[in-house]
């Protein structure tokens, strides 16, 4: 039998295809790959195939081992880094089947979901209940519960709640032998914590079993417009030592295009206002409190406090921090985990980026703990215009490069971003790489990501190169 035939055999015909129409949906993900390094990698599955169990998944990679043929698990492909893009071709693991909320424990609070379930749908289901998420990520109108789990862990609830992780019971997942495991904190060949963040190389989840956090007395959403930049980021320091808020983003628009002839000296040499939002959960005391105290900083820092209404207009707009995308047809982005102290550095020089490529830029920075911040800055570009492009791809590596300098570190690596895992996180680097070569010898799962960047024809591309080529690219950039 081929490989086809095999794969047909478990899932059935009509969730396995080798149509070039239906290939080629599954060689990007949010940030398409520039045709001129495209060349390195086989970006096009050879197959889609779309399990429904999680016992077909385990067969499916049971099959790829046997003919030694790569699996790239893939889910919504929310997220910009290559992580759920083939660079060896092989099997595409579309995921999204896995849709099922299993089981509802409403009396202990705790759900257990298939790994394709999508956030806002587990957000919908806990609506008339008395539990809600204590945490979920920025993009949940479409992205998956296994892959945050697989991706980061780190957005909306974690200034009260912490990570993704801390709010996970165990889960169950494949590993590349296609052996089904449970996972915890003390299971073995693999843990919980060392699963997640993995980004796919490790495992596959399949199913995960998430604490709930329960419906307090009071909940309101706060929100305060400001014309100065530095006001809102100094309200929100301020609003960090004094409240405590279950969310705090921070969102501004920088009009950079036309200013690529003025210097970028301060925060406020970009054409931006911002806003300050976010949500307080507790009694009906504290939260009274906490609202006051908000109201009074945010008026002491320049600010226009909202009325509720708007505020909850806002919180539920929540989600769509990529509405820039609206303005042109490609977003670049490069989300980074970094102190709040560098939080003022890290914008000034994302305007600066933004200025000398001519680019607009987004903002936005949830916190994510009173020392933390997870910014993501979003920068207009053009995959159109295919060389101006490829020079604006070169910024990914000077926002982590500016991160580390600052003592943090990239949210994520997948294929574009591999090359910085050893120098922001290097005992990362050293586990990481120890359990691939534990768990997967014959490189059947995500190869050639997270811990390196391997092209399609086998060769490990080297990190002195990498940097070297897109600095050169961004000095190209600034002359076109």
């Amino acid at each position: 039998m081929s490989v086809k035939q095999d794969l047909i055999s478990i899932v059935g015909e009509q969730s396995v295809s080798d149509t070039y129409s239906e290939r080629k949906v599954y060689n990007h993900d949010l940030a398409p790959l520039p045709s001129e390094v495209a060349w390195l990698f086989k970006s096009t599955p050879d197959l889609v195939v779309k399990p429904r169990s999680k016992e077909q998944v385990s067969e499916i990679l049971k099959v790829a081992n046997r003919y030694k043929i790569p699996v790239t698990p893939r889910g919504s492909a929310t997220w910009g880094y290559g992580g759920a893009v083939p660079t060896k071709g092989g099997i595409l693991l579309d995921l999204t089947g896995l849709d099922r909320i299993i089981e509802f424990d409403e009396k202990n609070g705790l759900i257990k979901v298939e790994c394709g379930v999508v956030w806002q749908n587990l957000i919908d289901r806990l609506a008339d209940t008395e539990w809600r998420l204590p945490v979920c990520p920025s993009s949940s109108p479409s992205s998956t519960v296994g892959g945050w789990a697989a991706t980061g862990g780190l957005g909306y609830g974690s200034l009260k709640y912490g990570r993704f992780v801390d709010n996970v019971v165990d889960a169950t997942a494949a590993l590349p032998s296609g052996e089904i495991v449970t996972l915890d904190k003390r299971s073995t060949p693999l843990t919980l914590q060392q699963a997640f963040s993995s980004e796919g190389i490790l495992c596959i989840f399949l199913d995960l079993t998430l604490r709930l956090a329960p419906k307090l007395e009071a909940e309101e959403p706060f929100l305060s417009y400001f014309y100065q930049l530095q006001g809102a980021l100094n309200a929100a320091i301020r609003v960090l030592e004094s409240t405590k808020p279950d969310t705090l983003v921070l969102r501004a628009f920088g009009f950079l295009k036309a200013r690529r002839d003025k210097a970028i000296k301060s925060i406020e040499d970009a054409e931006s206002g911002a806003i300050l939002f976010g949500l307080y959960t507790g009694s009906k005391a504290e939260v009274e409190g906490w609202m006051k105290v908000f109201r009074d900083v945010a008026l002491e820092y320049g600010g226009n406090v909202r009325p509720l209404a708007e505020a909850w207009d806002e919180w539920r707009e929540r989600f769509y921090p990529l509405r820039i995308k609206k303005w042109g047809p490609t977003v670049l982005t490069s989300d980074v985990l970094i102190p709040v102290k560098a939080l003022h550095d890290m914008i000034l020089y994302s305007w600066r980026l933004g200025r000398d490529a001519g680019m607009d830029v987004e903002l936005e920075a949830i916190f994510t703990s009173p020392e933390h911040v997870l910014y993501f800055p979003l920068f207009l570009s053009d995959e159109r215009k295919p060389m101006k492009y490829l020079t604006h791809t070169a910024i990914t590596k000077k926002l982590i490069d500016e991160a580390v300098k600052h003592g943090g570190r990239s949210y994520g690596y997948g294929i574009w971003n591999s090359f910085h895992l050893k120098k922001s996180e290097p005992e990362r680097k050293k586990e990481f790489t120890a359990l691939k070569k534990q768990l997967d010898p014959n490189s059947i799962l995500n190869p050639g990501k997270t811990i390196e960047a391997r092209s399609k024809f086998g060769l490990t591309l080297p990190a002195p190169f990498y940097s070297l080529f897109l600095e050169a690219l961004w000095t190209l950039g600034r002359v076109l």
